[in-house]
């Protein structure tokens, strides 16, 4: 049970730091913005792409994921088959 809780204490705390922490991105050589917001700061994140077939049998886990970038300032949720860039400042 201890290694359970050390993972989900460990998950919380990663979490906390990517929403503390969103950082710009670039997707085919642009820079993302918001489209509600125009805001460049995002927090990374990723999403699987559920399917009936898979979810029947309890094997969603071997969707395919996308990344979904959410915008700092108003929440709004991008999704990106093909994961974009960090840019480094």
């Amino acid at each position: 049970m201890g290694s359970f809780l050390d993972a989900l204490k460990a998950g919380i705390k990663g979490y906390k730091e990517a929403h503390d922490n969103p950082r710009e991105y670039s997707a085919a050589g642009r820079p993302v913005r918001c489209p509600h917001c125009g805001e460049r700061r995002f927090v990374h994140g990723s999403a699987l792409l559920n399917s009936r077939g898979r979810k029947a049998f309890d094997l969603d886990w071997a969707d395919p994921a996308a990344t979904v970038l959410v915008c700092a300032e108003c929440g709004r949720i991008e999704w990106y088959a093909h994961a974009p860039d960090e840019l480094s400042h």
